[in-house]
């Protein structure tokens, strides 16, 4: 019987990342379906992987894109040359993806994109076309339809971020975790709770993480800066980025959890989601999914505060309801043992 090897491209290994380090959570599961992986990646940190998987370091260095781009080519040349895989996926890398979609055409490999933003650029179409398909994690969290686009959910580990047991009620401790970049508009979430602190004094917010890299550190700084003088200290706090593994227990201590980005489906939303917070979002893609707190199926006028007041306005008893009803939901459609099962089917297909 011929092996089934399995060839990923992705960004980090490194169980410390801010971004990306649910990837070697991913590679280790994906390592018990297959009887062997190699994964081509741009940096190597603390990493502790399977067995069956042998991790390659390209060194993709910031700021040297032509360099970086050569030294991949190259050791992915070298890589599918001397192995024989089954099957390529390539995992939130949409530039290596495109760059190496016309070698896979040639070589009749099997080649497969997980891509979930917004965006529709060129990088994107090109992979489309020359690909086997586009993984994604709802069908609005890809910009692209047609019958090589599969949705599949998103891969949240239920054991990690464990349910607590009972909601919090009222709500007063909303917290928010996430890059401190602009697309997730850190400033509309402060104002927005400013103003609901008109009406619910007691409110309290923390917000957790860091900018994803130097081209934010300024952003955050000045964002930090405005907002950690007076009126605006006495109820907000900044956190800098923890460790993942961390994060689970802080959702725990949470009332409930804010959020402002537009765009794909937010993994942190799906999270706290999994931990039993409320979420107030204006995210699409997770009211497509989970509901609104009282504006139904009405989203063209729905607003942070407007969502955040209907939650604050539920009963506790239809609060805990409507909290059960969204964990049911989430861990159907996207708990990681799901979403591998979903994602190997497609990948040996």
């Amino acid at each position: 019987m011929n092996s089934i090897n399995l060839l990923v491209i992705n960004y980090v290994m490194d169980e410390k990342h801010q971004v990306f380090s649910h990837q070697i959570d991913l590679v280790n599961k994906l390592a018990s379906q297959f009887d062997s992986v190699t994964v081509l990646t741009g940096y190597v940190g603390v990493c502790r992987v399977s067995e069956n998987v042998q991790v390659v370091n390209f060194k993709w260095v910031a700021g040297k894109r032509v360099s970086s781009l050569l030294r991949f080519l190259r050791i992915f040349l070298k890589t599918v040359i001397k192995n024989r895989y089954s099957v390529l996926f390539s995992h939130m890398t949409s530039t290596h993806s495109t760059f190496v979609s016309p070698i896979t055409k040639l070589l009749r490999l099997k080649h497969y994109l997980w891509y979930a933003h917004a965006s529709n650029g060129v990088y994107l179409r090109v992979s489309k076309f020359l690909t086997n398909g586009i993984i994604t994690s709802t069908p609005g969290s890809c910009p692209l339809v047609g019958e090589k686009i599969y949705p599949i959910g998103q891969s949240i580990d239920k054991d990690k971020f464990e349910k607590q047991q009972q909601a919090h009620y009222p709500i007063k401790n909303l917290f928010h975790t996430g890059r401190l970049d602009p697309s997730k508009n850190i400033d509309l979430i402060i104002e927005g709770v400013d103003l609901l602190r008109k009406r619910y004094p007691e409110l309290t917010l923390e917000i957790v993480g860091s900018p994803s890299s130097d081209l934010y550190k300024q952003y955050a700084q000045d964002l930090i800066s405005k907002f950690s003088l007076a009126p605006y200290n006495s109820w907000l706090k900044f956190t800098p980025y923890i460790p993942r593994e961390e994060l689970p227990k802080l959702l725990r201590g949470k009332d409930g959890f804010i959020h402002s980005f537009q765009g794909s489906l937010d993994k942190t939303l799906v999270e706290a989601t999994f931990s039993g917070l409320p979420v107030a979002t204006i995210n699409r893609e997770y009211l497509n999914i989970f509901g609104s707190w009282g504006s139904g199926h009405n989203y063209e006028d729905l607003t942070l505060e407007s969502e955040a007041l209907a939650l604050f306005k539920m009963s506790e008893d239809d609060l805990k309801h409507e909290i059960d009803r969204r964990y049911a939901l989430a861990v159907a459609q996207h708990e990681v043992t799901g979403w591998v099962d979903r994602l190997v089917k497609i990948l040996k297909s």
